[in-house]
C-alpha cells in the first residue's frame, strides 16, 4: 500500500480514506467551502481517536452516500493537485499522477480499490450480522433442551454423551457401593466371629477332634472347617491380640455350637470346665470303660460315642507318664482300660469327653503313689503288669481277702512259667465276649485279640486290662499272700477253693459241682 508524506500524515491507505472522507463529508455543507479567491487551506489531519469514529460512522452510512464520499475522495485529490501546480511548479503537468509539496518525490495514488474496499467493509459487516442472528437461532450443542423458534430442540447427541459420562460415573459410584457394601458385610462376619450376634445354637453340636501338641491356628482351622467361623484370618489376629497361649490346648473331643463365638471356643478347648449343671456319679471297682461310658452318658455327662472317640484319636501320652510307658499299644483293644480309676466323681453335664477322661486319669495318677512304684519294681514287674494283673483279680475274686489269695495264685504261675505257661483265668474269656466282640466285627481283629487276651491261650498275662480295678484289686496284686497255690475255682456262691496241685484242684471240682446242686 502507497503512503503520503510531506504535507500528509505518514498513514496507510485507510488513514488517507478516513482523512479525505473526513473532507468530503465537509465538503457537502456549503458553509464548508472554502471562500472565493482564497487559497485552500489543508486539511488537519485528525486524531487516531477521530479517524477510528469517522470510520465506525462511514460504515453504518448508505450506499449513495458511499458513492458520495468516493466522488468527494477523487475531487479533493485533483484539487490538491491544481493547487499545487498553481503554486508556481512549472515543472509539474496539472493531468499527472504527481506534486510537489517541499522535496520532489512522486506519489502514485490508485482510485480504483476505493469502491471495492468500501464494499468488502460493508459486505463482511453484513456478514458478522447475519452470522449472530443464525448463532441466536441456533441450538446449543452443549445442552440437551432448548427452545427455537419457540418449539423444544431434544439434542440426541447431547443426551447420549450425558449418558455416556453419567454411565461411566454410575459404573464409578455402583463399585463403589458394591465395595462398600462387601466391606460392611465381612466386618460384620468378623464381629459375630467374635460375638455370635446373629448365630443360632445348632440343635446338635458340632464335633471337634483337638489332636496332640494342637496350638491356637490349629484350633482356629478347625473351628473354620467344621463351619464355626467364617473369617479365619481375623480370627487368628483376634486370638493373637488377646494373647492365647498354644500350650494349654488339651488334646481330645469337643462339641461346640456357633452361638458360642470364637473366643468362648477357644476357652473351651483350654479348660475342662463348662458351667454345666454338677452330678455326682460312682464308678464301681471292676467297671469296664463299656460299663463307664454307659453310666456317664445316662448320666448327660457326655455320649460314649464322644467318649469313645477320644480314646480312639487322643494320646495321653504327653500329658501322663505311666500311659507313655505302655509298651504293645497297638496289641491292646483299648489302651485307657485299666487306669479309668474307679471313685465317686462329680462332672458337669456337657463337659468336654476329653476332659472327663482325664479326671480318671488324674485320679489314677493321683493313687498311684511311690510306695506302689517301688513295691512293683521290688517285684520285677511294672506299672502297667501290676494294673493289667490287678485287673484279672478284680474280676476274678469276690472280696479284698480273695483278691489277696487269687493274687498269690497268680504271682506263683508267672513266676513258673515253664510249668505253668498260662493263667487258665475264665473272666479274660468273658471280656472278649461282653467287650471286644459287640465292636469288633472283623474276624481278623476279633482273633487277633482273643490271642492277645485269652489267658487259656495267651501266655502270661493279657496283653491289657480286663476292667478297671479299684485300690484293694492293686494292693492285692502289689502284696499278694504267700502260698503254694497254683489253682482256685468258685461255687455259685462265690467261695473260693485253692489247689496246688492239679489232683487237688479237679477234687474241688467236684465240690463246686455238688455245691451248685444245693439249693
Amino acid at each position: 500500500m502507497n503512503k503520503f508524506q510531506d504535507g500528509f500524515s505518514n498513514g496507510s491507505y485507510d488513514d488517507l480514506l478516513e482523512e479525505y472522507a473526513g473532507g468530503a463529508v465537509q465538503s457537502k455543507s456549503p458553509s464548508n467551502q472554502p471562500a472565493e479567491n482564497q487559497p485552500p487551506q489543508k486539511t488537519q489531519r485528525n486524531s487516531f481517536t477521530q479517524r477510528r469514529s469517522n470510520q465506525a460512522s462511514n460504515k453504518s452510512t448508505n450506499h449513495s452516500f458511499d458513492v458520495d464520499l468516493k466522488n468527494a475522495f477523487r475531487n479533493k485529490n485533483r484539487n490538491s493537485f491544481s493547487q499545487d501546480n498553481t503554486d508556481g511548479n512549472s515543472d509539474v503537468p496539472s493531468t499527472g499522477d504527481s506534486f510537489r509539496r517541499g522535496n520532489r518525490f512522486n506519489v502514485n495514488i490508485d482510485y480504483s480499490n476505493t469502491n471495492y474496499e468500501t464494499d468488502a467493509i460493508i459486505e463482511k459487516a453484513k456478514a458478522q450480522k447475519e452470522a449472530e442472528e443464525a448463532q441466536k437461532n441456533k441450538p446449543d450443542d452443549k445442552k440437551m433442551f432448548s427452545i427455537v423458534d419457540g418449539k423444544l430442540n431434544i439434542n440426541k447427541d447431547a443426551i447420549q454423551s450425558f449418558v455416556m459420562l453419567s454411565s461411566k460415573s454410575i459404573i464409578a459410584c455402583a463399585i463403589c457401593v458394591v465395595i462398600s457394601i462387601i466391606l460392611s458385610i465381612f466386618a460384620l462376619s468378623c464381629v459375630n466371629d467374635v460375638l455370635a450376634i446373629n448365630r443360632k445354637a445348632t440343635d446338635e453340636p458340632i464335633e471337634i477332634v483337638l489332636p496332640n501338641d494342637a496350638d491356637t491356628g490349629d484350633a482356629i482351622k478347625l473351628l473354620d472347617k467344621a463351619g464355626l467361623i467364617k473369617n479365619r484370618i481375623f480370627c487368628n489376629i483376634f486370638a493373637k491380640v488377646m494373647g492365647f497361649d498354644d500350650d494349654k490346648y488339651l488334646p481330645g473331643v469337643y462339641y461346640l455350637t456357633p452361638d458360642m463365638g470364637v473366643e468362648k471356643m477357644l476357652n473351651r478347648l483350654q479348660t475342662t470346665s463348662t458351667r454345666g449343671n454338677l452330678v455326682s456319679v460312682v464308678i464301681p471297682e471292676g467297671f469296664t470303660i463299656d460299663q463307664i461310658f454307659e453310666r456317664l452318658e445316662k448320666n448327660k455327662i457326655c455320649t460314649a460315642e464322644s467318649l469313645y472317640k477320644v480314646l480312639d484319636t487322643v494320646d495321653f501320652s504327653e500329658e501322663y507318664n505311666f500311659i507313655a510307658k505302655i509298651k504293645n499299644k497297638e496289641d491292646r483293644y483299648l489302651v485307657l482300660e485299666g487306669y479309668m480309676y474307679p471313685a465317686t466323681y462329680e462332672f458337669e453335664q456337657g463337659a468336654s469327653p476329653a476332659s472327663v477322661i482325664r479326671k480318671f486319669l488324674d485320679k489314677f495318677d493321683a493313687m498311684w503313689t511311690d510306695e506302689f512304684a517301688a513295691k512293683a519294681t521290688e517285684l520285677g514287674m511294672t506299672t502297667d503288669e501290676i494294673i493289667r494283673l490287678a485287673s484279672v483279680v478284680e474280676k476274678e475274686g469276690n472280696s479284698s481277702v480273695q483278691f489277696f489269695q487269687i493274687s498269690s495264685v497268680l504271682h506263683n504261675r508267672l513266676n513258673r512259667p515253664g510249668v505253668y505257661p498260662t493263667l487258665d483265668c475264665d473272666s479274660t474269656w468273658k471280656y472278649i465276649e461282653d467287650c471286644i466282640y459287640p465292636r469288633v466285627a472283623s474276624t481278623t481283629e476279633r482273633n487277633k485279640y482273643e490271642n492277645n487276651y485269652w489267658t487259656y491261650q495267651c501266655e502270661g498275662l493279657p496283653a491289657g486290662a480286663i476292667c478297671n480295678p479299684g485300690k484293694a484289686a492293686i494292693q492285692a496284686a502289689l502284696y499278694p499272700t504267700a502260698s503254694k497255690n497254683y489253682y482256685f475255682r468258685h461255687d455259685k456262691n462265690g467261695k473260693i477253693y485253692l489247689a496246688e496241685t492239679i489232683k487237688q484242684h479237679d477234687a474241688n471240682g467236684a465240690l463246686v459241682e455238688k455245691a451248685n446242686k444245693k439249693d
